[in-house]
């Protein structure tokens, strides 16, 4: 980082063989071979979404493995609750990198040389700071559960600031094509990951919670399920009402009233009562066959009692 801000004007062939040669250029090579067909991103969104679908369906009692959720679905559920937060982090990455830029070329080399002489210890000094929060919330994470995500990005953060502070005050003494030099880049590219899969367990078990709060909020508004049965299911779910059909030639036999349709996964459906609640209600997960059928009225409109 620190070669970077001291010299951005870099040019000519032998630039190019020292970029080529140099430690973190080698260290993104181990990196990038030990990751092989799976991304830093991606594995973040992975981690995501499956930390995401454990606790949105332990809410509603039900254990995620019965419903054989694909990987699909998973990434597909990373995705649209980890691009928010990637954008805001990428955003301000942006802006910083950005005004790195615009600063080192307006002013004069000795007025930036004293901005970097400045900032060395206070980077480390902050970074101490965010390194050691960091750690003791790990030690004992009840204080600080409603600052999802924080700890983790802190940890990543303080990494860094630790890391242009070395390379600041030991500037020209590391050889960075050396064994060692590259050690030190996996090192802290392994801690910033560490980081950042941190901040994402926090921020997807919160967000587990909140979606799974909201779409108990929303049962009453989803349409109604009228499930109809060739034999007997024998639910015993508060709401759910089971009647015979009067019909000995009707291919169901049995209707079930009082149900809302959380969703399809797989080949189970997962069925609530419409009274469902996280302190008071039962999840039906049942399988989908040709013995059972399901219609669907909406929920302002009553469903019908015909078999």
């Amino acid at each position: 980082m620190s070669s970077l801000l001291d010299h951005p004007h870099v040019s000519g062939p032998e630039s190019a063989d020292d970029g080529e040669t140099s430690g973190p250029a080698r260290a993104l090579k181990v990196v990038g071979s030990v990751l092989a067909n799976a991304t830093l991103l991606t594995a973040l969104v992975f981690h995501f979404g499956f930390l995401y679908t454990q606790v949105f369906f332990a809410h509603f009692g039900v254990h995620y493995t019965v419903l054989g959720e694909s990987t699909d679905i998973i990434l597909v559920r990373g995705v649209d609750g980890i691009y928010i937060p990637l954008a805001v982090l990428s955003a301000s990455v942006l802006v910083v990198m950005c005004a790195i830029r615009y600063l080192r070329a307006r002013l004069a080399e000795r007025t930036w040389q004293e901005i970097l002489r400045v900032c060395t210890p206070l980077a480390g000094v902050v970074g101490v700071v965010l390194v050691g929060a960091a750690v003791i919330v790990a030690i004992d994470p009840r204080p600080f559960e409603d600052d999802a995500g924080l700890p983790g990005m802190s940890f990543a953060a303080g990494v860094l600031l630790l890391v242009f502070t070395w390379r600041r005050v030991m500037a020209g003494a590391v050889d960075g094509a050396s064994g060692t030099a590259v050690a030190e880049w996996v090192i802290i590219f392994v801690l910033v990951s560490v980081g950042l899969f941190w901040a994402v367990s926090d921020y997807s078990s919160a967000v587990g919670v909140r979606r799974a709060s909201e779409t108990e909020a929303a049962i009453p508004a989803r349409p109604h399920v009228l499930l109809f049965s060739a034999k007997s299911l024998n639910f015993a779910a508060n709401g759910v009402e089971e009647v015979e059909c009067a019909r000995p030639e009707s291919a169901y036999k049995y209707r079930y009233d009082g149900l809302k349709l959380l969703l399809q996964s797989g080949n189970q459906y997962v069925l609530l009562p419409a009274g469902w609640t996280s302190s008071d209600g039962t999840a039906i997960v049942l399988p989908r066959s040709d013995q059972v059928r399901l219609e669907f009225t909406a929920a302002a409109t009553p469903p019908g009692d015909a078999c």
